[in-house]
């Protein structure tokens, strides 16, 4: 049962209280030992999240010192909002076959706007679209309960992990998350694991007002499903849904047909200060990274991985053809993390690193059956697993060489290069991934610095670079110098500048650090 408060509160919503409790909702109360329960005049509203009609979750929200706050179950499942549309293998079919589409909105409320507007295959996602950024481009960390350890961390989308099979099945998506930076951060981060060919996005009005709740007396542009259902009639919401856009993918589109997407954020790895001046992480970026043995190309974009996920939460997946991950690779990374001598671990200090790498990082790698082979496709394949499940957002191929490459008879060397090089570059682009490929130059003069024409097999390596990076030895009298060629910046400016960052390498950690004094 609704109490009266909730139940004029989804009225001056412009909802149907008949169907609110058509669909499950309830007020409660807290009980002495913690727990909500059941009550038609108590002060909390709850929001059950059915799976096969039997209730797994439920959110509960309530007004405190002025504020909303929200609540889930502990230790209950994540799941979407409406799931029984994913469930029931009738809807199923009519989702299959895109006789029906599946709407996915950030909200309870745009739920049931959706559902009153005359459709039924609409979902939400359980915790809301991610927070908007500060003033200092940081997302803010607001969890919604205590199971959210970060935003950022990919514990938001673990109800896709939960559901992917169905959803995966799904032949159309339409894109209806809120109009606003988080909403439109949710929809890419939806997109990115769901693929842009089966995504449409509903574009919300812009030439019509409603009013601004935070801001009485002021008027805005609707940025929800709820909000254009009340304010503007379910008819303009019908409007919305059916006249959907494809989400861009490949072809010839005008500007209007785009969704407001911004410049991706640009990343410094914060070795120095130069470096970071030179070169910057993005998502969709193909990265090239070369230089002659033993220089420490291999090192140093190990060592950016590790800084990518320690300072920007960048979940990474890494192919190591020629390291084995245990022991040699993993203590790369575990050093990387504490910055010191593997010698000079504490106890403590080992765990952390270990528990660091286990957190951040996967690996494509053989196991022990090893009865399939790692090409191209294999890898793209097991990546976009992860970026699926956990949200990867750097691939790292190194090298390239020990990829198979089964090249056919009538293909030569460079078309082929050029043809993986163009599934890779499609992959970061579709996907939002930085793809980070180490390639060993073609042998040279003992004193010849090796450049991005260098690199085995073809020149679309150079070409095709959104940022090229070539690590070699500096002052010949100085065994540890080493300078970092940054000679191809797509994105000038924006991700960096072409030049020369000296630094060192010390053999202590086996790291790159600032130059020596």
């Amino acid at each position: 049962m609704l109490s009266e408060k909730h139940a004029k509160g989804i009225e001056d919503r412009g909802l149907s209280v008949e169907m609110s409790a058509a669909m499950g909702l309830y007020s409660g109360r807290r009980s002495r030992d913690g727990s909500i329960v059941p009550d038609e005049n108590g002060n909390i509203l709850c929001w059950p999240y059915f799976e096969h009609g039997e209730e797994v979750n439920t959110k509960y929200r309530w007004a405190q010192d002025g504020q909303r706050r929200f609540q889930q179950r502990p230790n209950a499942p994540k799941t979407v909002y409406n799931a029984d549309v994913l469930l029931d293998e009738n809807t199923m079919t009519q989702l299959e076959v895109g006789q029906e589409s599946l709407i996915w909105v950030e909200g309870e409320f745009d739920v049931q706007a959706g559902k009153e507007s005359g459709y039924e295959t609409v979902i939400s996602v359980p915790d809301g679209a991610p927070p908007a950024r500060d003033a200092k481009g940081k997302l803010i960390a607001v969890p919604d309960d205590a199971r959210d350890i970060d935003p950022e961390d990919d514990d938001k989308f673990a109800f896709m992990s939960r559901l992917m099979d169905p959803i995966m099945r799904v032949k159309h998506h339409i894109i209806c998350t809120d109009a606003d930076e988080p909403g439109r951060r949710m929809a890419k981060e939806l997109v990115r694991r769901i693929g842009a060919a089966k995504c449409f996005w509903a574009e919300y009005p812009k030439d019509e007002v409603v009013p601004d709740k935070k801001n009485k007396g002021k008027l805005r542009a609707p940025k929800d499903l709820n909000e254009v259902k009340q304010y503007l009639g379910a008819e303009r919401v019908r409007d919305m849904i059916d006249n959907a856009k494809p989400w861009p993918v490949t072809g010839l589109f005008r500007l209007s047909d785009y969704p407001e997407m911004e410049i991706p954020q640009m990343c410094e790895i914060g070795l120095s200060e130069e470096l970071d001046r030179l070169m910057k992480f993005y998502a969709g970026q193909f990265v090239i990274a070369t230089g002659v043995p033993n220089v420490g190309k291999s090192t140093l974009m190990n060592q950016a991985a590790v800084l990518m996920a320690k300072k920007h939460k960048w979940p990474i997946a890494i192919f190591s053809g020629e390291k084995d991950v245990k022991p040699f690779l993993g203590h790369e990374l575990m050093t990387a993390f504490l910055e010191k001598p593997r010698k000079d671990w504490s106890f403590e200090e080992k765990q952390r690193a270990e528990a660091f790498v286990e957190r951040y990082f996967q690996f494509i790698d053989y196991d022990e059956s090893a009865d399939f082979e790692i090409d191209v496709d294999f890898l793209l394949e097991r990546a976009a697993t992860a970026v699926f499940r956990d949200g990867v957002k750097m691939l790292l191929i190194d090298p390239w060489n020990e990829l198979e490459h089964n090249r056919p008879m009538n293909v030569s060397l460079t078309e082929y290069v050029g043809k993986m090089i163009k599934k890779l570059k499609r992959f970061a682009k579709q996907f939002g991934v930085c793809v980070v490929v180490v390639a060993h130059p073609t042998k040279l003069a003992a004193d010849q610095k090796p450049g991005l024409y260098n690199i085995s097999d073809s020149a679309h390596w150079a070409n095709k670079a959104d940022l090229g990076v070539v690590v070699h030895s500096g002052d010949p009298e100085d065994p540890y110098a080493r300078e970092i060629d940054i000679c191809k910046v797509r994105l000038k400016r924006i991700a960096g500048n072409t030049g020369i960052a000296v630094m060192s390498f010390d053999e202590r950690t086996g790291l790159f650090v600032k130059p020596f004094s």
